[in-house]
């Protein structure tokens, strides 16, 4: 519509250089009309988004051309004028802009101003029953034009309209479909995952309930010669794998309650940092002075649940007292900006750092002090992520370490 514009100026201008001479009886002001309607059609040009239908400035181009276009017409012969084919461009670049019946009603418009200056401007050159005649012509068919172009416009729409919305179903349709895959796949994962893990806990239990048995029937045995301390050292045995079965069991049990909501009313209270602390160091067999805890504030008080920040304390202190090799344990705890910060550092062999990132995986064990099947780790990030927070584990210089944690506290 903007390069139409263009066009229809000029060709303006060519008119009144070929025309006969009804055509330029008004030439000055002609040239001036001409002028203005050049810088229009420039500015128009310039900011083409002005012609989008739904603007503002739609209505506003809408009437500048039809006011510049009844100016042509009535400057370059009236009825005679063969401007008056420009008013067809002006209802049918109307009826792209705008809806049907704006467009129809300014057909009627355009209709009815023309006839009038079919009938009034310049009566002289152009007998009156011609003057009738072309008026009502070019007035009705300026009507038909505005609801042919309306019509077809709208058409246009809705066939757009229904070609974005069928898009919109099958994208939806695509997605639902993927969503569906990615589902079906992580659940066949699941189950893979818990027939591995069942595999693992049979085999894990099989060894120590095996050498429970053996233990059991040589101390049942009336007639075994063992001596008081082998049977002592089979006493000691039989009490650490109890301890290692009791030990999977609540690893069993954190599995569960990992997969439980995250929070939930009366979880969440005030505790006191160091009483927590102690209180999961001495589930884990770790007391001073094996124990050494560095706190910012010795009355540190933490809202929090308690119940899974306790467990995370715990997994992270026996791992910490079981490869520590018997050296002291460090505990740093301080809360920075609503976050717990609390740094777990022990004096055992450590672990390689490309082998850091390994520590958390499901089943995982490292070193010669196996504990709960692979899962103690595993299980403490499930549990920091589900609490908000983070964990990271590090070299620690000298030998040995670092479990880093924060969570969100109040």
């Amino acid at each position: 519509m903007v390069g139409v514009r263009v066009v229809v100026v000029l060709s303006i201008s060519l008119l009144l250089v070929v025309g006969g001479d009804n055509l330029r009886q008004h030439l000055r002001l002609v040239i001036v009309v001409l002028v203005v309607a050049c810088c229009y059609a420039v500015a128009v040009a310039t900011h083409p988004r002005w012609e989008l239908r739904g603007r503002r400035t739609a209505w506003l181009v809408t009437a500048l051309d039809s006011t510049f276009a009844l100016l042509a017409v009535a400057l370059s012969g009236a009825a005679s004028s063969p401007a008056v084919a420009i008013l067809l461009l002006v209802v049918t670049a109307a009826a792209i802009r705008l809806p049907l019946r704006p467009t129809v009603l300014l057909a009627f418009t355009l209709g009815a101003a023309y006839l009038a200056i079919a009938l009034f401007v310049d009566p002289g050159l152009t007998p009156p029953e011609e003057r009738v005649r072309q008026g009502s012509w070019w007035a009705g068919y300026l009507v038909l034009t505005g609801v042919l172009g309306a019509s077809l416009s709208r058409l246009v729409e809705r066939e757009r309209e229904a070609s974005i919305a069928a898009r919109v179903e099958a994208m939806a349709e695509h997605a639902a479909a993927e969503e569906e895959r990615d589902l079906r796949r992580r659940l066949l994962e699941s189950y893979q995952s818990q027939q591995d893990g069942l595999a693992v806990m049979l085999h894990e239990f099989r060894t120590p309930v095996a050498s429970l048995r053996a233990l059991s029937r040589g101390l049942a045995d009336p007639e075994s010669s063992i001596t008081l301390a082998d049977r002592a050292a089979s006493t000691r045995l039989v009490a650490e794998h109890a301890n290692h079965l009791s030990d999977m069991l609540d690893a069993l049990a954190d599995v569960a309650a990992s997969r439980r909501p995250t929070f939930s009313t009366g979880r969440v209270r005030a505790v006191e940092l160091r009483g927590l602390l102690l209180a999961s160091a001495d589930a884990a067999g770790l007391r001073p002075p094996r124990l050494r805890l560095l706190l910012d504030e010795q009355d540190q008080m933490v809202t929090a649940d308690s119940q899974r920040l306790r467990r995370v304390l715990t997994n992270l202190l026996e791992n910490a007292a079981r490869h520590g090799e018997g050296h002291p344990v460090d505990v740093e705890a301080r809360v920075v900006d609503e976050h717990l910060h609390v740094q777990v550092l022990d004096r055992g062999p450590g672990i390689e750092p490309e082998n850091l990132e390994k520590l958390t995986g499901k089943y995982t064990a490292t070193g010669s002090n196996r504990g709960t099947a692979g899962l103690g780790l595993w299980i403490v990030e499930q549990i920091v992520q589900a609490l908000g927070g983070k964990l990271e584990f590090r070299q620690r210089p000298g030998g040995g370490l670092i479990a880093r944690f924060e969570v969100p506290v109040g």
